[in-house]
């Protein structure tokens, strides 16, 4: 419980991840001399940085310390057409990979780490939709009748740990979650644990990566996976700096390419995810306005 304390003792942090303009707002000034301006033929000479979480098989650092998972693969995959061949990772938590862009430690956030919603859109420039997906909840058995949607696990009064900086932990907070019933954890396999050490009552994170992670860490005889309901599904994108529109625009064209070549359905097969959901009819445009 000193952990969940810990994790729980600053709500501003937490707040301020989570809707990032709120920063925006207070650092605008010093973003704005921070955030240098890196040219497409720089990232072709230098290489990319991309932000990644530690979210196998989405996203990790393999043991060569290269980045590998899905969205890397993808995202390489991509940059290779847009001539860029030289491609680190660096691997940190969701709510870290905003400030990251702002500042340049990062060039870009991996296609599988943030989703594209407008208040995110006001901080960074986002590619085109890259994969759509759902909710979902890791939970006890026993609770696997009871809670389908985040009002329930705010009406129940029962705890539930997410990672810092996502659409989770807004849609908790939307729903009336109450401040000590959320406990933030750094990562996917962090969060099981708390679940089964019985430190928190439900688990949520994206309906593919929870439902992996059930597959994976999860005991049959004890959790269960629950898609969520009652929320609209989201679409993840690649994220850049406010500079980067020129990084942005080629990586878009990259990603057209690999889905006319099929290549980038031949990488999601791999994969085995369950989250894609076609993004030919959805916009990056749609997904910011509020």
């Amino acid at each position: 419980m000193v952990y969940a304390r810990k994790l729980r003792s600053s709500r501003l942090a937490r707040i301020a991840a989570t809707f990032p303009t709120l920063l925006v707002g207070l650092t605008a000034s010093i973003n704005a001399s921070s955030a240098l301006a890196e040219s497409l033929e720089n990232v072709k000479a230098n290489g990319a940085i991309i932000a990644i979480a530690n979210e196998p098989p989405w996203m990790r650092i393999d043991e060569n310390g290269s980045p590998a998972g899905l969205g890397p693969e993808i995202d390489e995959a991509i940059l290779k057409e847009a001539g860029i061949t030289k491609v680190t990772g660096q691997l940190m938590e969701y709510g870290a990979m905003i400030p990251a862009l702002q500042s340049g430690r990062a060039t870009m956030s991996s296609s599988q780490g943030l989703y594209i919603k407008p208040e995110r859109c006001e901080a960074v420039l986002f590619s085109d939709p890259v994969t759509c997906g759902g909710e979902g909840f890791i939970l006890p058995i026993a609770l696997g009748s009871k809670v389908k949607t985040y009002k329930d696990v705010a009406d129940q009064s029962l705890r539930i740990g997410l990672a810092g900086g996502t659409t989770e932990q807004k849609l908790a907070i939307e729903a009336g979650v109450k401040d000590e019933n959320i406990v933030i954890f750094p990562d996917g396999t962090t969060g099981m644990k708390l679940l089964l050490d019985k430190r928190i009552d439900v688990f949520a994170l994206d309906s593919g990566a929870s439902a992996d992670l059930q597959k994976r860490l999860g005991n049959p005889a004890v959790t269960q996976f629950v898609r969520v309901e009652g929320v609209k599904p989201s679409c993840g994108g690649a994220a850049f700096s406010k500079d980067n529109a020129e990084l942005r625009d080629a990586y878009n064209r990259g990603l057209a390419k690999i889905k006319a070549s099929g290549k980038f359905y031949e990488i999601y097969k791999k994969y085995g995810s369950e989250s894609y959901m076609g993004t030919d009819d959805i916009t990056t445009k749609q997904l910011c306005t509020k």
